[in-house]
């Protein structure tokens, strides 16, 4: 009876974070400061009288399950980029390698203010876009307006090729890295 009662609150604080996460709310948690985030797990470990590191393993799953997701869906559009001949496969890794320096930047900041960690994010994005933007790839890359925020570019967003008329694969392959 024990382990049924467990199982059942389990699926429903698995229930719970899945609707909140499409909701938006579990990232608004984990994208504002880790104190939120603490809270919203303090909050569902003590209204459901669960313990908390078996409720925040859950978020940690969740998250890094939908990471993979994205990560997956951004190499296949690039890959399908590359096989149209829109990009070429240096640059799809030259985009995956500034991901991954992005992600390692999140994270040597983690620990920052949020304030901080915004103002830090701001710079490293614009560093970014400008990079993207001499290289040609602002179309293709997913830290553009919004950063995974369903903006252009973004995973989710428009993956469509550059609309100035003259852009072509030809013209994508001069990189000023």
């Amino acid at each position: 009876m024990k382990s049924a009662k467990k199982a059942l609150l389990v699926t429903g604080a698995t229930t719970i974070v899945g609707l909140a996460s499409f909701a938006g709310v579990a990232n608004a948690a984990t994208s504002s400061s880790s104190t939120g985030n603490d809270s919203l797990v303090n909050k569902i470990a003590t209204k459901f009288n669960l313990n908390k590191s078996d409720v925040q393993a859950v978020f940690d799953q969740d998250r890094s399950e939908h990471e993979a997701e994205r990560q997956q869906k951004l190499e296949d559009r690039l890959s399908q980029a590359v096989s149209d001949g829109k990009i070429t496969s240096d640059q799809k890794d030259q985009i995956l390698s500034k991901l991954k320096e992005l992600q390692t930047y999140r994270d040597s900041i983690k620990d920052k203010s949020a304030s901080e960690r915004r103002s830090l994010m701001k710079d490293k994005m614009d560093e970014l876009q400008q990079w993207a933007k001499d290289s040609n790839l602002s179309n293709y890359v997913p830290f553009g307006r919004g950063m995974g925020m369903g903006g252009p570019g973004a995973p989710g967003g428009n993956m469509a090729p550059p609309d100035d008329g003259g852009s072509s694969s030809s013209s994508s392959s001069s990189n000023t890295n």
